[in-house]
């Protein structure tokens, strides 16, 4: 018991010790892009409608959807050349890479418009008028054409004598003529990228503009390169993936033979991932609509984004269902134990002695991989040429009406799944049929870290490296102190990480949000305390053990 008391005690207390490290120094290993969102979305609306209108176009009869978006390419460019630091000072001076997109849509109709607006000034950076190439327009000479299109770009704000022309080119469509030209912003250069200013018109109308970070193309060609590495060592883990899948409907079989499958378990958690993640989805649909294509009706566009939303989720619950029920009947089998929270919520009672361990060892190891990574990647970019993409501040999931969806989503999918997948069945199934344990926990370690290899970090192995180490020390975890232990590490990473957005927005909804995604991590101790209220689970015993 001493023993026992003092090992919970060590826990306890690296898990403050990796939330303080991840509170302290989480910003300065994962740096955050600056955003200055000084206009709220509403703002932005009205000026790029008010915008839209000055060119002569009316919206009546068009539907309208927002998003929060960025020039990926650019901002890739400008961090990895220039750093963090100097690219929000670029940004701030004018270098477009963060925006909020507005589009104008009508069902089965091409014609729209689109528009992106700066955050932080409310200057228009890119506008596009789009038509069918046979539609109606007059046709103007390309010198009536470049002077239409100056006085236009004149009255936004852009002297073009800062500018040298670089390209012009018309082209005669079967009703009107359009003209595009293209200005390079002089004595303006970030190591080898120009600021280029673009438009268009079609017909007499201004078709198109948009200032843009002209990022040179083996810079582009190079970072696809790195990604590819990435995403071939994650299709690598595929093959070992459905070496599982395959072996996990075997061990389905046979342990059905033998009546040790209790459908219960892998049931209730594949139906609470299958209906949370159509929930989510229906909580998107107002983002959805920036997707829609006008060559189909809005009710084809419903209908196939919700049976693919609803195959997918479908898809994660019977994967959920096959590994937790093939992998429970093993795990019992090989390891010979139980589950002492959810035997403590399915019986009303509960036994402090198993129960607290699991918390607190389940607590301090979310806490502690969050110090890691931190560690990880503050060591990493500084000594080992380590880089990703920064992370914008602001988050789309800040759009819908109930932003607290999706990280809990995001987070009780992937912990569930993954570590059914990968601890509960792989390790018990390795264990029994391999006979070596280190072997049991080392494998489904690299399956799993590599398999997050698409992710944009750089080289592209280096997510697996830092996550075959956690693979490693979860499976321990998970031999010694049971399957709910690390469900609770993996929900409480993953909520942190995803729901941060909610936690660092000024707003009080937003922060309340990211709170109810916390509280949800914290649940089960809830549970087993009501559901254990009237058992034997003594606040003696509670104060023994901690």
């Amino acid at each position: 018991m001493k023993n026992n008391k003092k090992s919970l005690i060590i826990w306890l207390f690296l898990g403050v010790l990796g939330l303080s490290i991840f509170t302290i120094y989480f910003n300065s290993a994962f740096p955050i892009a600056s955003i200055d969102l000084r206009l709220s979305k509403e703002e932005v609306l009205a000026k790029a409608t008010a915008f839209i209108h000055a060119q002569g176009f009316d919206l009546s009869g068009y539907d309208q959807t927002i998003l929060f978006d960025s020039d990926a390419d650019a901002s890739i460019y400008l961090q990895k050349t220039q750093g963090i630091k100097k690219s929000n000072q670029l940004i701030k001076q004018g270098v477009p890479i963060w925006f909020w997109s507005i589009r104008w849509f009508k069902e089965l109709d091409k014609e729209g418009f689109y528009c992106a607006v700066d955050p932080a000034n409310g200057e228009i950076i890119y506008f596009q008028h789009a038509l069918l190439d046979d539609a109606p327009g007059d046709s103007l000479t390309a010198e009536q054409a470049q002077v239409l299109v100056m006085e236009k770009l004149n009255s936004v704000g852009f002297d073009l004598t800062d500018y040298e022309l670089k390209e012009n080119n018309s082209k005669v469509q079967k009703n009107r003529a359009d003209h595009n030209f293209e200005w390079e912003k002089k004595n303006f250069v970030i190591d080898q990228a120009h600021l280029r200013l673009t438009a268009a018109v079609f017909g007499a109308k201004l078709g198109y503009f948009g200032r843009f970070l002209d990022v040179p193309e083996e810079f582009i060609r190079n970072f696809k390169k790195d990604m590819a590495l990435g995403q071939i060592l994650s299709m690598i883990t595929t093959i070992f993936m459905f070496l599982l899948f395959l072996a996990a409907i075997f061990v389905l079989i046979v342990q059905y033979k033998h009546d040790k499958i209790k459908w219960k378990f892998g049931l209730f958690f594949g139906l609470m991932v299958l209906g949370l993640t159509i929930i989510d989805f229906l909580n998107n649909m107002p983002l959805l609509w920036s997707s829609y294509p006008d060559t189909i009706s809005k009710t084809v566009f419903i209908a196939i984004s919700a049976g693919s939303a609803f195959i997918g989720a479908l898809l994660i619950g019977l994967i959920i269902f096959l590994f937790g029920n093939s992998g429970e009947s093993l795990y019992q089998e090989v390891e010979k134990v139980r589950m002492p929270v959810f035997a403590a919520i399915k019986n009303k009672k509960a036994d402090a002695a198993q129960i607290w361990p699991v918390f607190i060892v389940g607590y301090s190891l979310g806490f502690i991989f969050l110090g890691y990574i931190t560690l990880f990647y503050l060591v990493g970019t500084r000594y080992f040429n380590i880089w990703m993409p920064p992370e914008a501040e602001y988050s789309n999931i800040l759009s819908t009406s109930m932003p607290f969806l999706f990280p809990l989503t995001i987070a009780l999918s992937a912990a569930v799944s993954e570590e059914f997948m990968f601890r509960l069945f792989a390790i018990s199934f390795l264990k029994k049929y391999a006979k070596l344990t280190w072997l049991a926990v080392l494998i489904p370690a690299m399956v799993w870290a590599f398999a997050h290899s698409n992710y944009p970090v750089f080289p592209a192995y280096v997510r697996g490296i830092e996550l075959t180490i956690a693979g490693i020390v979860f499976g321990i975890v998970f031999l010694k102190y049971g399957l709910e232990t690390v469900l609770i590490t993996h929900f409480v990473i993953d909520a942190a990480l995803v729901g941060l957005p909610l936690l660092k927005s000024h707003n009080i909804y937003f922060i309340i949000s990211g709170l109810i995604v916390i509280a949800v991590a914290f649940f089960p101790i809830f549970i087993v305390f009501f559901s254990a209220k009237k058992s034997n689970f003594k606040n003696d015993k509670m104060v023994e053990i901690v």
